[in-house]
């Protein structure tokens, strides 16, 4: 299998990226306490494990994707994201999603597919903080958001939710809700969020 719901994720991100105003570099986004620039920094960090976990699953020497403090420029995440897009399309040619991949950085060792379920969460989400922060459209795949979703049920405690813990707590959204509306509030933003209301 060549094809995964992730890769046109990375396509789409690429492109609110690229799409960014100077204006905007500074405009809060849904992420708490992250403005675009600091959003960029966290997914290069983020976008490089990924690319060493996938080039390289068994590998175990990897940099802190938090610890990111390389350059923060829109071009530099495209360039990123490009990179991880065809090392992601190479690991799954050769079968990645049925292998063991080293992540210490995110809680061990895992097989591939539920490692590229973490690349999904963490892309689709804050692809979606990007592109609400800058009006931008964002509509990835329902299975796309799906598959983000089972990830984050199955890793967020109730324990992890809260005022200084990794994650917001829950956000009510309608039965009838769209699987990456069903998604966003699970990981704690309310789907109506703008710049200027702030939730």
């Amino acid at each position: 299998m060549s094809s995964h719901p992730v890769l046109p994720v990375l396509d789409n991100l690429a492109r609110v990226v690229v799409a960014t105003t100077p204006e905007q570099e500074h405009t809060p986004t849904p992420c708490t306490g992250l403005d675009v620039v600091a959003l960029r920094q966290h997914l290069l960090g983020g976008m490089g494990y990924f690319s060493l976990a996938f080039a390289d699953p068994a590998g175990d020497q990897r940099p802190d994707p938090r610890a990111y403090a390389g350059p923060t420029e829109a071009a530099v995440l495209v360039a990123e994201l490009e990179q991880l897009s065809t090392t992601v399309r190479t690991a799954l040619a050769d079968g990645v999603e049925s292998v063991l991949v080293q992540v210490p950085a995110l809680g061990g060792t895992f097989q591939g597919d539920y490692v590229l379920s973490m690349l999904a969460a963490e892309t689709v989400v804050h692809g979606w903080d990007l592109a609400r922060a800058t009006g931008q459209e964002w509509d990835p795949s329902p299975a796309a958001s799906e598959l983000a979703y089972s990830l984050l049920a199955d890793q967020i405690k109730p324990e992890f939710r809260g005022e200084g813990l990794p994650f917001a707590h829950e956000v009510p959204v309608s039965a009838d809700a769209s699987a990456l509306d069903r998604l966003l509030g699970f990981a704690g933003r309310s789907p109506g969020w703008t710049p200027s209301s702030g939730n």
